[in-house]
């Protein structure tokens, strides 16, 4: 090391400069505590920062924080009835025309459409104030949620759920139920309505 006032070679165990004379000690202290003093005027900096934008993911623009995903479990009967379906009708319903085929008809096509038709109309978008939801299909539930008000009651997984990353959950709003079912990773969902600032500020931190 070098001393700070002359420049001549001193050893790090020496206290005073052998050939000025000047406190190494006392210089290394001062250069320690400015370094600190840099520390932590920068730390409330970087905090007022993160402040701020958490200010304006709240108070500004309502920004999308997360889209809920339908799992292709959802399209289960759809495909396991299709091929029974092209068999009955044009084996059975094509050539007896009866009231029950009619029945059995019309029953397949509402299992097929139905779940479909949930596939593409259940919605459920986080922003950064409030959870829209929209559950049905003819007369769908829309349903805006405060995102501090929030609840979800429920996770449920099958077994298979499990091994496939899928479930149903279940919300509370005004004092209702409502389920969505074959959400794909539930739990990311939950994560996020567990403390909706927490996921806000991983993102904060992400952009820094």
């Amino acid at each position: 090391m070098f001393c700070p006032k002359c420049g001549k070679h001193v050893y790090e165990t020496d206290n005073f400069c052998r050939y000025c004379g000047n406190n190494l000690k006392e210089e290394a202290k001062e250069e320690i505590a400015k370094v600190e003093e840099v520390i932590h005027s920068e730390q409330p900096k970087q905090s007022e920062q993160i402040v701020q934008k958490e200010k304006s993911f709240y108070d500004g623009e309502e920004l999308v924080l997360y889209v809920a995903k339908k799992h292709f479990m959802a399209m289960f009967w759809p495909v396991f009835l299709t091929p029974f379906f092209l068999i009955y009708f044009w084996n059975i319903f094509l050539n007896t025309h009866s009231f029950l085929s009619w029945l059995v008809t019309i029953g397949l096509i509402v299992l097929i459409i139905y779940p479909i038709a949930r596939y593409n109309s259940d919605k459920i978008i986080i922003t950064t104030k409030s959870a829209h939801i929209k559950i049905g299909v003819l007369n769908p539930e829309e349903i805006e949620i405060p995102l501090a008000k929030l609840d979800m009651i429920d996770i449920t997984q099958s077994s298979m759920g499990r091994t496939l990353d899928y479930g149903n959950v279940s919300f509370c709003a005004n004092g209702e139920k409502y389920d969505y079912t074959y959400i794909q990773s539930p739990e990311e969902l939950q994560y996020i309505i567990d403390d909706p600032e927490r996921f806000v500020k991983e993102i904060l931190e992400e952009d820094e």
